[in-house]
C-alpha cells in the first residue's frame, strides 16, 4: 500500500513538473492608460516568447496569428461585468525562407516589418505604444470601470490540419493571463 502511495505522489509530482514546463510563454509585464484631449490610450509591454511547436512550424512556412484584445468593462455589483469598448490588435508572424527574414505585419494597418531574426521580430510585438482605445465620453463619472487585456495565438488562424493538436496539447499554448486594472473617469 505504501508502495502505490509513493508512486500516485510520484506521478502527480511529475505531472505538475510538466506543466510547469509548458507554462505561459507571454508575459505582460506593464500597461498604461492615459488621456489626451477626450481619447484614452494604451501603452503596453509585454514579453513574447514562442513555444517549440509554435517556433518550428513557423519556420516551415506556417503563419501565425498574434491577437491582443483589450476591454473595458462596467464593474456592477449584482450581474457579471458588463463590456462597453472592446478593442482588438492582431499581428501575423510569417518566416520567409528565402531571405531567412521574419515578417511582422499588422492587420489593422496593412504595415509589413522585416527583420533578419525571430527575437528582433518579436521585440517588434512587445511594446504597443498610444494605441487609441475609446472616448473618454462613454465612461460615466458615477460608475465604476475595469480595463483588462490578454494576448494571445490564435488556434484558429492555423491550417486546418494543425488545429486539433493546437487545441488539445499544451505545447501550443501561447496565452497570457487577463490583467486587470481600474479606470477613472
Amino acid at each position: 500500500m505504501l508502495s502505490l502511495l509513493r508512486t500516485v505522489s510520484l506521478i502527480f509530482i511529475l505531472s505538475c513538473i510538466a506543466h510547469l514546463a509548458y507554462a505561459k510563454t507571454i508575459n505582460i509585464k506593464s500597461t498604461a492608460t492615459y488621456t489626451e484631449n477626450t481619447t484614452y490610450y494604451l501603452d503596453a509591454l509585454f514579453d513574447y516568447g514562442l513555444t517549440e511547436e509554435a517556433e518550428k512550424a513557423l519556420l516551415h512556412g506556417i503563419t501565425l496569428e498574434i491577437h491582443t484584445l483589450f476591454q473595458l468593462r462596467l464593474k456592477r455589483e449584482w450581474l457579471w461585468n458588463k463590456t462597453i469598448s472592446e478593442k482588438i490588435i492582431i499581428y501575423t508572424i510569417e518566416h520567409k525562407p528565402l531571405t531567412k527574414n521574419f515578417m511582422i505585419i499588422d492587420l489593422k494597418t496593412g504595415i509589413r516589418n522585416s527583420y533578419s531574426n525571430l527575437n528582433a521580430a518579436l521585440n517588434h510585438i512587445n511594446l504597443l505604444s498610444k494605441i487609441e482605445l475609446f472616448d473618454i465620453n462613454v465612461l460615466n463619472k458615477n460608475k465604476n470601470y475595469i480595463a483588462r487585456i490578454k494576448t494571445f495565438l490564435d488556434i484558429g488562424s492555423l491550417p486546418p490540419p494543425m488545429r486539433p493538436q493546437a487545441y488539445f496539447y499544451s505545447n501550443w499554448d501561447m496565452s497570457s493571463e487577463w490583467l486587470e486594472w481600474e479606470i477613472k473617469p
